[in-house]
């Protein structure tokens, strides 16, 4: 797969995304079903976060992430346990918007760089930045799932 086509993956899956943010409000962002984990604006917030992350720390790229969505978002973390400020959803929508061109500005021409460090095996920053695709995609379907628990 060439550049041009993983950048176009990373576009089409983001949209998807973001046409799931469609009609939820602020109110069903944060409601948290049982049998669920988290809430749609986690879901969110973790797809952001976890792309910038997996290229900054396995690809050993400059990408940076607001340290306060680290604490909020990161694997491992969960509304039950945010204190202060979160961001809204529209706040979420415009970062999350944003991050395919800023990943396409910061990553042209290195993708077949070898990572950092390997990620589950896959030893170039293009490999791991397409798995951040399905991850994506997963997360979609969970957020796809809330909203068929929360509607209003």
């Amino acid at each position: 797969m060439n550049e041009e086509q993983i950048f176009q993956q990373i576009n089409l899956v983001r949209k998807a995304t973001l046409k799931e943010m469609d009609s939820v409000t602020e109110e069903q962002a944060d409601k948290q079903p049982e049998g669920f984990k988290n809430t749609i604006r986690w879901n969110l917030g973790h797809i952001y976060v976890v792309q910038n992350s997996l290229i900054a720390k396995f690809g050993g790229k400059p990408v940076e992430t607001p340290s306060h969505y680290l604490e909020l978002f990161a694997p491992g973390t969960k509304p039950a346990d945010w204190q202060g400020d979160v961001p809204s959803l529209d706040e979420l929508k415009q970062k999350l918007e944003d991050q395919p061109a800023r990943l396409k500005e910061s990553l042209t021409g290195q993708l077949d760089d070898e990572a950092a460090e390997p990620f589950l095996s896959m030893p170039t920053v293009g490999e791991i930045l397409n798995f951040t695709s399905y991850h994506e995609g997963v997360h979609t379907g969970t957020i796809k799932a809330l909203k068929a628990n929360t509607a209003e």
